[in-house]
């Protein structure tokens, strides 16, 4: 009878355990209010594992000016710690604007070169870039699993009465820069020129990796996948 006992009570506690399970109790399911639990991760539609999706932010939101440069990407070097890490929307403010679009493009500087992953032309700028407007844009084609560094920006107007000019609220084209640099928070503000003068939407590659731009970071933001990191402030979706 003892034996038996024993053996009755042995099948109950897995019959227990296998319910807990199957309830959830002893998985990582979704918690009431609908958040994840502690320990769980997930893989977006492009199978980069991920930890949480960031904002990387390096400005005080505070236009100061605009590089003078004629021609060109204006923008932030980011160099994320995790890899892989995908780019799925860009915000930022303009110091000028020509139209009512301006033209976004993410550059791969990992092997001393710039090459293209993504560009996109982002319509519905203010023609009155001075003011408190800021604008954001998903990625028609997110960059998934990239590793390593990559410089974002907008293209700096390539039209010679625009060289020198580092005023707010023109029309040459170009993002705005700010002058907060302080710890934690590097100089991030970079620019990749072309091996042209004037812009060329199909330019792909050029043989740069970025300049840096001194004492300044771009009001230029990227959200994606394992971004969270080197930043100044940080928003988890």
């Amino acid at each position: 009878m003892k034996t038996t006992g024993k053996v009755t009570l042995t099948l109950l506690s897995i019959v227990l355990l296998l319910g807990l399970v199957a309830t959830g109790a002893l998985a990582g399911e979704r918690k009431a209010d609908g958040t994840e639990p502690v320990g769980t991760s997930k893989a977006n539609p492009g199978g980069t594992s991920t930890l949480g999706v960031g904002t990387i932010t390096f400005d005080n939101n505070t236009p100061f000016n605009r590089d003078g440069t004629d021609g060109g990407t204006v923008g932030n070097l980011f160099d994320p710690a995790l890899n892989p890490h995908s780019i799925a929307t860009v915000s930022f403010a303009l110091a000028g604007n020509y139209s009512t679009s301006v033209v976004m493009t993410v550059w791969d500087v990992n092997a001393g070169t710039a090459a293209v992953l993504q560009r996109q032309l982002i319509s519905g700028a203010s023609q009155s870039p001075n003011s408190a407007a800021r604008f954001s844009a998903a990625l028609t084609a997110p960059v998934v699993g990239n590793s390593g560094a990559f410089i974002a920006g907008i293209r700096n107007t390539d039209y010679d009465p625009c060289a020198g000019n580092t005023g707010l609220g023109s029309t040459c084209d170009g993002v705005a820069l700010t002058n907060n640099v302080a710890p934690p928070v590097a100089s991030r503000g970079a620019r990749i020129n072309f091996t042209s003068p004037s812009f060329v939407p199909t330019i792909t590659g050029v043989a740069s990796s970025g300049q840096a731009l001194g004492a300044t970071n771009a009001i230029f933001r990227v959200t994606g996948d394992n971004l969270p990191v080197e930043l100044m402030s940080f928003s988890i979706d």
